[in-house]
């Protein structure tokens, strides 16, 4: 097996795609276990709990972490493309209203941006 340095771009590429394709699985099995009635989804939203758990702390260790725009206030620097910036006036305040795609950072900066949507805010 051949041994790979954190600082090879194609280890790296790889490794963003796992953390990706992981927190989107993440986001799907959360939807789907809302569906179940609630002493069910309960079991499973600890067991999803306890998995994000883990990974973050293995993020920590080769200090990446994914970071959670959701409900902070859009400002054009942050580093994620809206998907639907179009939709609003450049007057409104905006608010992240989902992630669609994980934004993930390292000690060094961006690894890769987010993807999001707005929505306009609400008596700010």
């Amino acid at each position: 097996m051949q041994k790979h340095s954190d600082k090879d771009p194609e280890y790296e590429s790889a490794l963003v795609k796992i953390i990706t394709e992981n927190w989107r699985l993440m986001q799907l099995f959360l939807k789907v276990v809302s569906k179940l009635d609630n002493n069910e989804a309960a079991k499973y939203c600890n067991q999803a709990r306890y998995i994000k758990k883990i990974i973050d702390g293995s993020l920590q260790e080769i200090d990446l972490k994914i970071v959670d725009l959701s409900g902070e206030v859009y400002d054009a620097g942050m580093a994620a493309t809206a998907i639907n910036l179009e939709d609003f006036d450049s007057s409104e305040i905006l608010i992240v209203e989902q992630m669609i795609e994980p934004l993930i950072m390292s000690k060094n900066g961006v690894k890769k941006q987010g993807l999001i949507s707005l929505v306009k805010a609400v008596n700010r």
